[in-house]
């Protein structure tokens, strides 16, 4: 039986996006940076993510803070 995915608090979310923003934003590609904005601006309208958003964001946060 596969696992039921849940989403992380938006506070969570926000503070991986606080780290890659203030650790690594001039480090980011064109894409991830568009992609990070784009989170950030579900997150300011008190939309939470898909799974897929927060595995993608999970995977910038992990590659680009320590």
């Amino acid at each position: 039986m596969s696992l039921i995915w849940k989403p992380q608090l938006i506070e969570v979310y926000q503070e991986w996006i606080d780290a890659i923003v203030n650790e690594a934003s001039d480090e980011l590609n064109d894409w991830e940076n568009t992609f990070v904005e784009s989170m950030q601006g579900r997150l300011d309208n008190g939309w939470n993510l898909s799974e897929n958003q927060a595995n993608k964001l999970e995977q910038i946060y992990a590659k680009y803070t320590e």
